[in-house]
């Protein structure tokens, strides 16, 4: 437990802590590639040259520094800067995905750094189901509809009713999702024209 908390502060490696992967060259920057297409290039660039910085500053490679510093990057306000980051870019899966092959690969070269990973891996997702809860709630639903133009009704049901003259939609939040009902009013001669409209909307 000593040990721990000593890590927590930065401490100095006990001698247990000897990774044979480096977390920026062999680690963070694999992921990053593999995430690259999935991001806007300035996003991958900006996180790649945090941990960069980061590296420079805490001194956790493999080569000639500390791997156990990572456990102080964790802690400062370098790391909180590049969650705040990713947070505000939509790319916390890639901090995520960093974090878990970190552990993986430090899980019996340097558990320490691997159990913190996983820590802040937890906290990330934390985070996104909080966020994600707090997007799909009516309120903020029908706020953000208000704010695009849209006429909006919340019922007591919670559902939010929208109509823009041409189409009408329904909405309501069921078990995290979004269930929802879209409707144009139309006019057509024949059963045929109107199952012929039905099945244009089942192909949607």
């Amino acid at each position: 437990m000593e040990r721990v908390e000593e890590a927590r502060g930065g401490g100095v490696n006990s001698g247990e802590c000897k990774p044979s992967k480096d977390f920026l060259r062999h680690i963070a920057n694999r992921v990053i590639a593999e995430y690259a297409s999935k991001l806007p290039s300035s996003t991958v660039e900006e996180i790649r040259r945090m941990l960069g910085e980061a590296e420079d500053r805490f001194k956790f490679t493999i080569y000639g520094g500390d791997p156990y510093r990572l456990i102080a990057f964790f802690d400062s306000e370098e790391w909180r800067n590049l969650v705040v980051y990713a947070k505000n870019t939509h790319s916390e899966e890639l901090l995520k995905a960093i974090l878990a092959r970190l552990g993986e690969e430090y899980s019996s070269e340097c558990s320490v750094v691997a159990e913190r990973a996983a820590e802040e891996a937890e906290r990330i997702e934390k985070n996104l189901v909080e966020r994600a809860s707090e997007e799909l709630s009516p309120e903020r639903i029908a706020r953000r509809l208000k704010l695009m133009g849209y006429r909006v009704d919340v019922g007591e049901d919670g559902a939010i009713s929208v109509d823009d003259g041409v189409i009408k939609v329904r909405i309501k939040v069921e078990s995290g999702v979004l269930k929802y009902v879209l409707c144009r009013e139309a006019s057509a001669k024949t059963l045929d024209g109107v199952l012929a409209k039905m099945e244009k909307i089942r192909e949607i």
